[in-house]
């Protein structure tokens, strides 16, 4: 199947809304009002460890319905755009929108399990499952994150944080070898655990989290719209000499462990005096190296 890559705006979390209570975010640039979210950029990647599940898989050994997998996957990115509660661009001039020049960041690092089981003897229709996880944002004065290495998502200060808890299980085909070029979606659901309040109020501890994410195939040259760099290096990855590589793919061979092209995007809605939700379109699995064509939002 082509990959293509789609946004994924209507499926933004969509938090019930009481009478609106507007949220501000410190900046750089100044105090935002009517905070709403983030939109990160469409040249991110994931890494995929552990998808060994694969159609055939039972051709020649019986049936492997009931078989499953748990999947780790790890998430990396920067803010293209800070979004008001309506999903239009505030206006952030020093935001830098990648590696290096005079200004600050906004990145967030995510890593979540999910468990692929296998409904079909063969494996060639699968369900994926979210677990647990963790997801972290964060801004730097120094903008060092770095798409290549994928390195500097994670070391500037800590403004949002949350768990995973579970999620929808989806129902989906299953390449013949990993990384595919199939298209399917799910959804993760958490809590927020920590908030910042020298950056962002009003608190959002406890509110509840609903992501998506969507990804591009690893062996497209440069990802579904033209701008992906596949990463040289990932830090922590726990892969090659020294913990910091990339899996190595062999074309015709599955790999259980890959990286694609990534989208998502984050809206948080604020309600009085009900506890604040915050919605994300943000991480999930597309276990067969899926992708997405994202519509600009505002």
């Amino acid at each position: 199947m082509k990959a293509t890559k789609k946004f994924l705006s209507g499926l933004s979390l969509l938090a019930m809304l009481g009478s609106a209570n507007a949220a501000t975010f410190n900046t750089p640039d100044g105090v935002l009002n009517n905070f709403g979210g983030f939109d990160w950029t469409s040249s991110a990647s994931v890494l995929v460890k552990g998808y060994g599940i694969q159609a055939g898989t039972a051709a020649s050994l019986g049936n492997f319905a009931g078989k499953q997998d748990i999947i780790d996957v790890y998430y990396n990115s920067f803010a293209n755009a800070v979004l008001d509660a309506n999903g239009a661009t505030l206006s952030t001039p020093n935001l830098i929108k990648g590696t290096g020049g005079a200004g600050y960041e906004i990145t967030v690092s995510a890593h979540f399990q999910e468990v692929v089981t296998c409904v079909t003897a063969d494996c060639s229709i699968v369900t994926i499952t979210p677990l647990t996880g963790s997801w972290n944002i964060y801004l730097d004065n120094i903008a060092n994150a770095n798409l290549l290495n994928q390195d500097g998502f994670s070391d500037g200060i800590n403004i949002l944080s949350g768990t995973f808890t579970g999620g929808q299980t989806v129902l989906t085909s299953q390449a013949s070898i990993n990384p595919g070029t199939g298209t399917t979606l799910a959804s993760v659901q958490g809590t927020t655990s920590s908030t910042n309040n020298a950056f962002i109020n009003p608190n959002l501890n406890g509110t509840t989290v609903s992501s998506t994410l969507s990804f591009g195939p690893k062996n497209a040259s440069n990802g579904p719209n033209g701008t992906w760099v596949q990463p040289t290096s990932w830090q922590g990855s726990g892969i090659g000499v020294g913990g910091n590589g990339v899996p190595a793919i062999t074309p015709g061979v599955n790999s259980p462990n890959f990286v694609g092209q990534a989208d998502a995007s984050q809206s948080f809605f604020f309600s009085v005096p009900e506890p604040t939700s915050l919605a994300l379109t943000g991480f999930a699995l597309l276990g067969l190296g899926l992708s997405a064509r994202r519509r600009k939002q505002g």
